[in-house]
């Protein structure tokens, strides 16, 4: 039986009606095994809670926010565990060996690196790896709608699985 971790573009979709692409989120959700677990990454959490602190600071609307952590929040979560870290790691250097010319100096932040190739960003988020490697470590099939997780992180690390929406 599979484990899916849901990604935040999938659960800030999947909880929010007024998105354009909810109602296929939710039948792609639906359509999954309703035995297997459905976790929601404590990264999510974070960046759900981010966008919040953000909307609230600019005097934006909450209640479609605060709903969907609510919602998210009855999804068991994954947390970050000791050996996420080396998941992490592993998932992170795959990507700049696969990407990168790791002989020049490789920029700190993820987001600002180049493929060695075309030279186009690969505008790639730091929390998307850290989600990556939960998956990694246990085994997991992410769910989501980020291109990135197919073009960028599953060929540098074959073992990510990953359902995209």
């Amino acid at each position: 039986m599979d484990t899916f971790l849901l990604d935040t573009n999938v659960v800030s979709v999947l909880y929010d009606a007024r998105r354009p692409n909810h109602q296929t989120v939710r039948q792609v959700i639906a359509a999954l095994d309703q035995a297997s677990p459905q976790l929601v990454s404590v990264v999510t959490f974070a960046e759900l809670r981010f966008g919040l602190a953000l909307s609230q600071a600019a005097g934006q609307p909450l209640t479609h926010i605060e709903a969907c952590i609510e919602r998210a929040e009855e999804h068991p979560p994954a947390e970050v565990g000791s050996h996420t870290p080396e998941a992490f790691a592993y998932v992170k250097s795959s990507i700049a060996l696969q990407r990168m010319d790791v002989r020049s100096r490789i920029p700190r932040w993820v987001e600002g690196w180049a493929d060695r190739v075309t030279g186009q960003l690969l505008q790639i988020d730091e929390n998307d790896l850290w989600i990556a490697a939960q998956a990694v470590e246990r085994n997991y099939v992410i769910v989501t709608s980020d291109m990135d997780f197919k073009r960028v992180i599953s060929p540098a690390v074959p073992e990510l699985r990953v359902l995209l929406i």
